[in-house]
């Protein structure tokens, strides 16, 4: 009977959150569709600014560094670890508050609506595999597709190379993806969507206690791993530099600028952090002539749209950032990046594999796990399990 009673409450809050998605689907359908010349300008200027902070506080977070990403995936460095919870953390909280309060609930539920539609066609086999690529595309190229605007705005050594090798990447995909989404669509749809659908219980009541947990992680790993050790940092350049003019700043304080930017994007954009999309618009502008339309249906559905290009101006100017974080420090050109092999190869990797789990490390990392869904921890989990998995071998076998 009280199987029968928590079986019908899960079932019962499910229906009012899918209603909820409905309802502001309807609502938001039309001005999606065509917004305004005024909401248009408001949406690129919000983007450049989000961009902007982005690429500072990843330099600033020394986590586009190819050695960083690398040492995490063996577990000898934990600055991207720091960086990553922190920011999910922060994220959970902003989308928590978004979520109860009544004037914002409708944002909150456009946004969760908006990144459902990335993985509308995916399970768990489909996202598992893409996370498990993306993983070992990270330990091969040190990079993943949010850390390359970094790199390339630092002037990393190349990050050029890396960079083409995402929009190849694309490409592969895009021509492959009508035969993938075939073999790799579940029969069903995945019964539940987001972690609290288990309990029936609101977003909220489960987010924000999994967020004091988290932080409990980050604050233990930087008292057995101290930032300071592990970026190396001088006492002498805090006192001689400007906040802005300082090499590097704790990871936990770039995480939490990071995760902070869910707060504008759910409610100006209707929309959370990714990435990797936004490879897709430019490399449907590169590559997609009219003989390759026919043959990949998926990139022509990122050619136009304001839902499409919001990411290439986040992308550009998080590159913008970077450069910025990098000249003010004196550290731009510094950074020694991965050999061309590893990077055109590595580029490829990182997009194909996030493509395919439909969303990247900040996309399914950040956002999906900020929402608490199923198919993003599955992302999650399955890349660090690749990553380390081929770190480990490359540290055996090269």
């Amino acid at each position: 009977m009280a199987t029968f009673s928590a079986n019908r409450r899960i079932h019962v809050a499910q229906r009012v959150e899918m209603n909820g998605l409905n309802d502001v689907q309807d609502k938001t359908s039309t001005q999606n569709e065509k917004p305004s010349l005024g909401k248009m300008a408001i949406i690129i200027c919000v983007c450049m600014i989000l961009g902007l902070i982005f690429g500072f506080a990843v330099e600033k977070g020394r986590v586009f560094e190819p050695e960083i990403v690398y040492n995490q995936m063996l577990f000898k460095k934990f600055v991207m670890l720091k960086m990553f919870l922190s920011a999910t953390i922060s994220g959970m909280f902003f989308l928590s508050v978004l979520s109860m309060l009544p004037f914002t609930r409708s944002a909150f539920l456009q946004a969760k609506r908006s990144f459902l539609s990335c993985i509308q066609s995916k399970g768990y086999v489909t996202v598992l595999t893409g996370g498990a690529i993306l993983g070992s595309g990270m330990a091969i190229g040190g990079t993943c597709p949010g850390v390359l605007l970094a790199q390339v705005g630092t002037g990393t050594s190349n990050a050029g190379y890396c960079l083409l090798g995402s929009l190849c990447g694309v490409l592969l995909y895009g021509i492959t993806e009508p035969f993938i989404t075939k073999a790799t669509k579940p029969s069903q749809p995945i019964r539940y969507q987001f972690l609290y659908h288990f309990y029936g219980s609101p977003y909220f009541m489960m987010a924000l206690p999994i967020a004091a947990a988290l932080s409990i992680v980050v604050f233990s790993l930087e008292i057995i791993f101290p930032w300071e050790t592990e970026n190396s940092v001088d006492p002498e350049s805090w006192e001689k530099s400007g906040l802005l003019g300082l090499p590097t700043w704790p990871p936990f304080m770039t995480g939490v600028i990071v995760g902070s930017l869910q707060l504008p994007l759910v409610l100006i954009l209707g929309d959370t952090i990714g990435g990797s999309s936004g490879y897709c618009t430019i490399t449907s502008q590169i590559f997609l002539t009219k003989s390759m339309k026919k043959l990949s249906p998926y990139l022509v559905r990122y050619q136009t749209g304001i839902q499409n290009w919001w990411q290439v101006i986040y992308i550009v100017s998080a590159m913008l950032g970077a450069y910025l974080s990098s000249t003010l420090s004196g550290r731009y050109g510094t950074i020694q990046g991965v050999s061309i092999p590893q990077a055109f190869i590595g580029g490829m990797m990182i997009v194909f594999g996030s493509r395919l789990a439909g969303g990247c490390t900040s996309g399914h990392g950040l956002s999906g796990m900020g929402l608490l869904n199923m198919l993003s921890i599955a992302t999650v989990v399955s890349m660090f399990g690749g990553g380390m998995i081929t770190a480990y071998m490359m540290e055996t076998f090269m």
